[in-house]
């Protein structure tokens, strides 16, 4: 089965949701394990017996890890089958979640993490685009990339759903912690099975010859001033996405929020909210003909609501005003976070470089991933809940330098296309 090799428009219109389907469905069920804290935070603490500033250091490994692996999980997502990396993925992904599943000690989970970050992103990460590419033509990419999109949505939402109520089950909260790690296991198990008999081998999937690396075009996207504000602006936001899943222990914390309410939060935050802000916030981008105005409307609100949450009482009463705050930033930012990267097209950096430039945007602008978890895991274990107020004023502050971005590239493009500009070159 699948021996022969088979396009976009030969294959059955079954085996096209297919591939679509389990390539996005990877974008969550690779991650699940990993992104355990982001609904389960305290369980995860409590289960492994971790400080703040211990599971911080762990996430520093897996993003140190993953950031030397955007390059190389490109170059290798050209060399292998999808069919084959995406099996391997899932198949990795469950042996090293059944490994979780064990409760490790904190040395064994140092070599765990940075396993999780090759996993995801050398294995995993390059493939999912391709895959969308390779049962797509020209007229049907971007909607089956939308398509990709809303997988991923509807399935987190409806995955840790389901983990919630097994969570729930149990009585011991690392009893829970372990079923839910198993259910993930499985899940894993089941997409790897299915990407091994439903992928086909594709015909020029495999890169035989690869254009040589010419040093100029990197020189290049280094000298573009429109690189470096692009890849700047995904810095700052990306440094409020990946820190809000201090949310989740912020609210059980501070306000006395229930796990099961703290884990309901941070899947709707996660997931339900990029359902609706990455189309609606894309179409106001597609709209108004500029990522950069649109940037700086979402990270204004972001900003704002971070500033307000900082202010709020610590008390019961406020709980639900400070999750709905949270609610609205995580609409707005994930909006931020879709539209980001085009400011390379806003900018017009050229076709020619934009290999280039993609390369520093992934290596800089994920750099928060290495040293967000250390700091504020430190800054917890330190100051107790004082440390949120740290936590979101930082934020806060990285989404006015989101802004200071996106008004720069405004600047940079009037000036560019100022006539006189223009009569002086």
């Amino acid at each position: 089965m699948n021996k022969k090799e088979v396009n976009s428009e030969s294959i059955s219109n079954f085996t096209r949701t297919a591939v679509i389907g389990i390539v996005s469905s990877g974008a969550v069920v690779v991650y699940l394990t990993y992104l355990i804290r982001y609904v389960f935070y305290e369980p995860v603490l409590q289960s492994l017996n971790l400080t703040n500033e211990q599971l911080g250091i762990l996430y520093g490994l897996y993003g140190t890890t993953a950031m030397i692996s955007y390059l190389p999980g490109g170059i290798l997502a050209d060399k292998i089958r999808v069919k084959y990396l995406a099996t391997a993925g899932f198949g990795i992904s469950a042996i090293l979640t059944l490994w979780y599943s064990t409760l490790p000690s904190y040395e064994m989970l140092k070599i765990m993490f940075p396993l999780f970050g090759i996993c995801t992103t050398f294995i995993y990460w390059g493939i999912r685009y391709k895959g969308i590419r390779l049962v797509s033509n020209d007229n049907t990419y971007s909607r089956n990339i939308g398509i990709s999109y809303g997988i991923v949505g509807i399935l987190g939402l409806v995955v840790n759903f389901i983990s919630m109520w097994i969570f729930d089950q149990f009585a011991e909260m690392s009893a829970g912690f372990n079923a839910v790690l198993m259910f993930y296991a499985g899940l894993n198990i089941l997409f790897a099975i299915a990407s091994f008999v439903l992928i086909p081998k594709f015909e020029g999937e495999i890169v035989t010859t690869r254009k040589k690396f010419d040093l100029s075009e990197l020189v290049a996207a280094i000298k573009h001033p429109g690189v470096w504000l692009t890849t700047l602006s995904m810095f700052f936001i990306y440094t409020v996405y990946t820190s809000l899943s201090y949310t989740v222990p912020y609210v059980t914390a501070v306000f006395g929020a229930s796990v099961g309410t703290a884990a309901l939060m941070g899947n709707i935050r996660m997931y339900g909210t990029s359902l609706f802000s990455s189309p609606i916030i894309g179409a106001l981008a597609t709209k108004i003909k500029s990522p950069a105005k649109t940037m700086l409307l979402c990270m204004g609100i972001t900003a704002i609501c971070l500033f307000v949450i900082v202010v709020a009482p610590h008390s019961a009463v406020f709980m639900i005003p400070v999750i709905i705050l949270i609610m609205v930033l995580s609409f707005f930012l994930n909006g931020a976070y879709g539209v980001a990267s085009s400011l390379f097209t806003e900018t017009d950096v050229p076709a020619t470089i934009f290999g280039s430039a993609s390369g520093i945007l992934s290596v800089i602008g994920f750099l928060p991933d290495m040293f967000v978890s250390p700091i504020a895991g430190k800054w917890l274990d330190q100051f107790g809940n004082g440390a949120y107020n740290y936590i979101f004023i930082a934020l806060g502050v990285s989404a006015l330098l989101s802004m200071v971005c996106a008004f720069l590239v405004l600047i940079y493009n009037k000036k560019r296309k100022s006539p006189d500009v223009s009569t002086e070159a």
